[in-house]
């Protein structure tokens, strides 16, 4: 009884992330070359100023933190890809378990990931400037959610 109610559990939970990814998805629609570069320039704005980087600072900490993005970018397409291509419906429930384990292995990626990046941008910048830029990184993404949702209005 109690693997029914955890299965059943886990179904509901794949069924509720597969939705809100859906409705992010039909908000969100592929920005242009250019409009992806405004977006680029605007995050390293806010996050040159939130960070204060001193001009050495910046030399050393931007061809680190772009990889870092890079890589962090490629596990979040993975685990999309993985949401998008295996939907629940007509699954068994094994087959939705090793879906959600799947992505589990990516998340776990993605923190190994920022440990390892943590480490290279203490060589860079301060302990402190590691926490502003996890900061900046989230408003930058509230900002631009809140864009994102706006964004059909305007083209309706």
């Amino acid at each position: 009884m109690n693997i029914l109610k955890s299965i059943t559990r886990s179904r509901i939970i794949v069924i509720t992330l597969l939705a809100l990814l859906s409705i992010t998805a039909a908000v969100a629609q592929r920005p242009s070359d250019e409009e992806r570069q405004k977006i680029q320039d605007a995050k390293m704005a806010i996050i040159t100023n939130r960070l204060n980087l001193t001009s050495e600072q910046s030399a050393g900490f931007w061809p680190i933190y772009n990889e870092y993005a890079q890589k962090r970018r490629d596990l979040h397409r993975a685990q999309r890809k993985i949401i998008n291509d295996k939907r629940a419906e007509g699954k068994t429930d094994e087959q939705v378990l090793e879906n959600l384990k799947e992505v589990q292995e990516i998340k776990q990626k993605e923190l190994d990931l920022e440990k390892e990046y943590q480490n290279r941008f203490l060589k860079v910048i301060t302990a402190n400037q590691v926490v502003e830029l996890y900061k900046a990184e989230r408003t930058f993404n509230e900002m631009l959610i809140q864009r994102l949702k706006q964004r059909p209005e305007r083209r309706n």
